[in-house]
């Protein structure tokens, strides 16, 4: 051991959770050291889409009431049973942290023209819930290298240009370094907390052990270039290190036939086997989110050689194009990759083999000449590793596609998208979709278009995650990891994708970026109080 710090409180994890927790418990007081493994802060924030989702009007022109914010996460649930109590103290728990967040001084804002994702469902906003951030990334000063870049936005363009300029923007507002998405989002926390308060952030240490006194965590051990420190904590230490999706058992875990996690490549379980020390317990939580991805030749993680899968998000909402199985048959809603959840799962009992995998991403060309795709431009020329064809018979045959399946398919999908209508799976019927998701230059629907002109290409589609494992630590309205029984580990404090989602079901664009943050604010009050003896 090359030494032994004391602080208040320890965040684990440069991200947007461990940032939080360090700039709430800065500006109550405290000593606060953050650690992060990787030589890069931002975490799996930066590679968001930067939506924050907030009910109830922290930043909202026009009156919330929690009443609706509540009607509408019941629609969102469906008939599923949820800690209706524990739901009401989150809400009013993010409004607070939110207004006390921009207050001081991270540029959240709402994004104008932003609809719920499924409004117009009862209790659904037009515009008010979704938030971004927004910043020169010369505020960042010595910081700006050491941001975690986003590999899968369009860093430059906000959300508002987004939907009010053409769905092939070539990123207007990069000639200055601005930040939007993902980036934008943790670059907000990294200015206000590394940069404006200069809290201590540790890159390239890891935290491997808790250390523990009397049942209670009192500190931790720290892994880095010049070996391992003790921190003792008089607060407590809050684990901000994010889910399991790089683990080898992630697939098993989620119960899907394959995952390839498209988070940053440190999310590697070290949160649950920190806590576990500690005698902590984990629980399933959400409801399971990953999406369909393709690895193009050639990308990789962001300061590594580990090789990049892409989700496809926004692509697969773009007109001209369609997912199928390997009988050629569509299986939901490609203009939101939410919608593919539950069939992505599906396993066929009679024929033992999953229903929808594999699968593939089929466009013609004039989606190649209309849309980027991936790190290619419209209008670019595609690699020969795509496989492409003259006819929709030939690409079958290319890919093993039931060829009749196929031509029914596409015949049938042809015919919907002419009418603007998908009946089977009411692709672009929603508001948020068609705005976020869709070529709003495109009509009658902006998000279908025809596949006829050739050639036709096809990408053979990998299930991948966002690092939103279903399984986390157990943790309470203070963020307190608990035990198996329910007693909570004094000193001990947990967010993000670290902690299970029970307080809530289904999924809502942005809500996990505003939890992370959310509950790293009540952890890091309840550590403070801790310090001067308020709590245990």
């Amino acid at each position: 051991m090359s030494g032994v710090r004391e602080v208040d409180l320890l965040c684990v994890g440069g991200g947007l959770g461990g940032l939080a927790g360090a700039l709430r418990a800065h500006d109550l007081g405290a000593e606060v050291l953050v650690a992060e493994r990787s030589s890069l802060v931002g975490g799996v924030a930066a590679y968001s889409g930067g939506f924050v989702w907030v009910g109830g009007g922290p930043l909202a022109s026009a009156a919330d009431p929690i009443e609706a914010v509540e009607s509408y996460l019941d629609h969102v649930q469906g008939e599923r049973p949820v800690d209706r109590a524990a739901r009401r103290e989150y809400l009013l728990d993010a409004v607070e942290a939110t207004a006390w967040f921009a207050d001081a001084g991270v540029p959240l804002r709402v994004i104008p023209d932003a609809p719920d994702l499924y409004h117009p469902a009862p209790g659904s906003t037009g515009e008010g819930r979704l938030l971004e951030c927004v910043l020169d990334g010369a505020e960042l000063g010595a910081w700006r290298p050491y941001l975690r870049p986003g590999p899968y936005y369009d860093i430059g363009v906000t959300r508002a240009e987004q939907y009010t300029g053409p769905a092939t923007s070539d990123g207007a507002g990069r000639g200055e370094d601005r930040l939007t998405h993902g980036v934008g989002l943790a670059g907000g926390f990294v200015r206000e907390t590394l940069v404006r308060r200069g809290v201590e952030c540790l890159l390239e240490h890891r935290v491997v052990e808790l250390l523990c006194e009397d049942g209670a965590v009192v500190g931790a051990v720290l892994a880095g270039p010049g070996g391992r420190v003790a921190v003792r904590t008089r607060g407590g230490v809050l684990i901000a290190a994010g889910g399991y999706g790089w683990t080898a058992h992630a697939a098993e875990l989620e119960d899907v036939p394959e995952l390839v996690e498209c988070a940053p490549p440190v999310v590697e379980g070290d949160s649950a086997a920190l806590a576990e020390q500690a005698g902590a317990g984990l629980v399933r939580g959400a409801d399971p989110f990953f999406s369909v991805g393709y690895g193009f030749p050639g990308e990789l993680h962001p300061g590594t050689d580990v090789p990049l899968v892409r989700p496809l998000l926004a692509h697969l909402g773009l007109p001209h194009s369609m997912i199928v199985n390997r009988d050629g048959r569509r299986f939901g809603d490609e203009s939101y990759y939410g919608a593919l959840l539950g069939a992505l799962r599906r396993f066929d009992g009679r024929r033992r083999r999953w229903e929808n995998m594999p699968c593939w991403f089929l466009v013609d060309d004039e989606y190649r000449k209309r849309y980027p795709l991936g790190p290619y431009a419209a209008g670019q020329e595609w690699p020969d590793s795509i496989p492409r064809a003259d006819s929709v018979a030939e690409l079958a045959a290319l890919t093993g596609i039931d060829p009749d399946g196929l031509e029914r398919t596409v015949n049938a999908f042809n015919e919907c998208a002419d009418r603007g209508e998908d009946r089977e799976f009411g692709r672009g019927a929603l508001p948020f979709v068609l705005r976020t998701y869709g070529d709003a230059a495109h009509e009658p629907n902006a998000c279908l278009g025809a596949l006829r002109t050739p050639p036709f290409y096809a990408l053979e589609l990998t299930v991948v995650g966002f690092g939103m494992g279903t399984l986390g630590l157990w943790i309470d309205r203070d963020a307190r990891v608990l035990r198996r029984d329910g007693t909570p580990i004094h000193g001990l404090y947990a967010t993000g994708n670290a902690a299970a989602t029970r307080e809530l079901r289904g999924y809502v664009t942005g809500l996990a970026n505003a939890r992370n943050y959310t509950y790293a604010y009540r952890a890091a009050g309840h550590a403070c109080d801790r310090v001067r003896g308020t709590h245990e």
